[in-house]
C-alpha cells in the first residue's frame, strides 16, 4: 500500500535518460507518450524509483491537438505482473509545446492515490528532462491537481 504521507521520491538519472528516449521517439513522429515509473516505498514519506515501464498506449493525433491514454489491457498487465513489493507511483507524459497538466490530463487519471504525481515534459522531450523545467502536478483527494511550485519539486526529488 502506499502511504498517504509519501512526499520525496529518489531516481537514478539513467531512468530520467531511458524515459525521455521513449518520449522523443514518440515525438519526432509528432505523438505524445506516457512512461510509468515504478518503485518500492522506502519510508512513510520516501520512495525509489526502481524502473521506467512504457505500457501499451494509444497516441491520437487531430485537428484538436494531440493526447496519449494507456489502454485498459495494457494496465491490467502491468498490474497482474508487478511484484508485490513494487508500485506505480510516477506518471511521465509529454506534450508538443509547453509542460502544463491539462483538463484531459486532469481526468485521465491512471494513478490516483492520494499524492501521486504527474510530470509533463514540454517540447516532446527534445531536451533532457531537467524536472525544473517540467511541470510537476501532485493529486490531492477532494482538491484535485496542483501543480509543485520550483523549491517544493527540488526538495521532493533527487536525482542520483
Amino acid at each position: 500500500m502506499i502511504p498517504s504521507t509519501l512526499r520525496r521520491f529518489r531516481l537514478r538519472a539513467e531512468t530520467l535518460d531511458e524515459t525521455r528516449a521513449f518520449l522523443l521517439e514518440r515525438g519526432a513522429k509528432g505523438l505524445e507518450a506516457v512512461v510509468l515509473w515504478l518503485g518500492r516505498i522506502v519510508d512513510d514519506e520516501t520512495a525509489e524509483i526502481a524502473s521506467a515501464y512504457v505500457p501499451e498506449q494509444i497516441a491520437r493525433r487531430g485537428e484538436d491537438g494531440v493526447s496519449v491514454e494507456v489502454t485498459q489491457d495494457g494496465l491490467a498487465r502491468l498490474i497482474a505482473a508487478l511484484p508485490p513489493e513494487l508500485f506505480v507511483l510516477v506518471r511521465v507524459h509529454s506534450h508538443p509545446s509547453e509542460a502544463y497538466h491539462s483538463e484531459l490530463d486532469d481526468l485521465n487519471m491512471l494513478i490516483s492515490h492520494q499524492h501521486a504525481i504527474s510530470i509533463v515534459v514540454p517540447n516532446f522531450a527534445i531536451e533532457p528532462i531537467n524536472l525544473a523545467a517540467c511541470s510537476v502536478n501532485e493529486l490531492e483527494h477532494g482538491r484535485g491537481w496542483r501543480e509543485l511550485a520550483l523549491d517544493e519539486v527540488a526538495e521532493r526529488f533527487e536525482v542520483r
